[in-house]
């Protein structure tokens, strides 16, 4: 738990959430704590676009100046949970000074909400008894009904059938809002809201980039270092490298297909978001720094 006003930049990928967030950081004297759950990896960079610091010191990232916490912290081979980050960012907001401003950034809604709401979470609530299971038993416990719902990418990843699996045994198979706490955050909950077309453009020029940033050698590691079956590594921008290497697709077929499930993410990412009926969808920054001194100011 914690008392101090946290102010929230979310958004679909490649919506502009970093920039915006170091920017108000900047303005109001804020700290970044990272809300996106493949940033925590250290293992993950390109794939995730991770930003670049300037400067490490006790595990604190340094962009620009700002501290940046929660990045690079674990490693693929360790299952990290909601659970997880909810203590952590918990633990980290203790040790703030009171002057810093908490500004929790990133695409990760499960996360962020874990903390802005403050759900009542147990480590044995998340305990995901179905992460064992292989991903045709995952699919006959879920059935046909349940898995025509689901598009492509999610219908063959294990790690999201059993996430789904555990929120339906939970009773909250629309997410953990009936599990939040009453004391609701008294800061801003933020969420960049791009026209489609903008977006579509943005995500296409991001993978491009991740290409010419050396996308293809980052996966050639990971597959010689770890496990390919890692949770961690089922994640958009690594997963589709597996038909690569194994000869089955070409590059540009895995650039495509790497492009249509960051839309389809995005997608399921506006949908999570509007479930916060008070969260204020915005694409002006002005608008984000105005209202965030004025709610500081109170």
């Amino acid at each position: 738990m914690y008392n101090q006003k946290i102010i929230v930049i979310a958004g679909p990928t490649a919506s502009g959430k970093s920039r915006a967030a170091l920017k108000l950081a900047k303005k109001v004297n804020g700290v970044i704590i990272n809300g996106d759950s493949r940033q925590i990896y250290k293992e993950l960079n390109i794939g995730t676009a991770k930003p670049i610091p300037q400067e490490i010191q006790n595990g604190i990232w340094y962009i620009q100046g700002i501290p940046h916490y929660l990045y690079s912290f674990v490693s693929i081979s360790t299952r990290y949970t909601v659970y997880d980050y909810q203590k952590d960012t918990y633990s980290l907001l203790k040790t703030l000074p009171k002057e810093k401003i908490p500004i929790i950034t990133g695409g990760t809604g499960l996360y962020i909400d874990s903390v802005f709401f403050q759900y009542n979470l147990t480590k044995e609530t998340y305990s995901n008894k179905y992460a064992l299971y292989s991903l045709e038993e995952l699919k006959d416990m879920l059935g046909s009904e349940e898995l025509e719902k689901l598009n492509e990418s999610d219908k063959e990843n294990p790690r999201r059938l059993s996430r789904i699996l555990q929120r339906k045994s939970l009773g909250i198979p629309t997410g953990y809002s009936n599990i939040q706490n009453d004391n609701v955050n008294k800061g801003l909950y933020f969420v960049l809201d791009l026209p489609k077309e903008i977006l579509r453009k943005r995500i296409q020029e991001r993978v491009e980039k991740m290409f010419d940033d050396g996308l293809i050698k980052e996966n050639k590691h990971l597959r010689e270092s770890f496990n390919k079956n890692l949770p961690a590594l089922k994640t958009i921008g690594y997963q589709e490298f597996d038909d690569y290497f194994d000869g089955k697709k070409n590059l540009e077929e895995t650039k495509l297909e790497i492009i249509k499930h960051t839309n389809q993410y995005a997608k399921r990412q506006r949908t999570w978001f509007r479930r916060n009926k008070n969260a204020i969808w915005t694409n002006n920054y002005l608008d984000i720094e105005n209202k965030t001194i004025e709610t500081l100011s109170l």
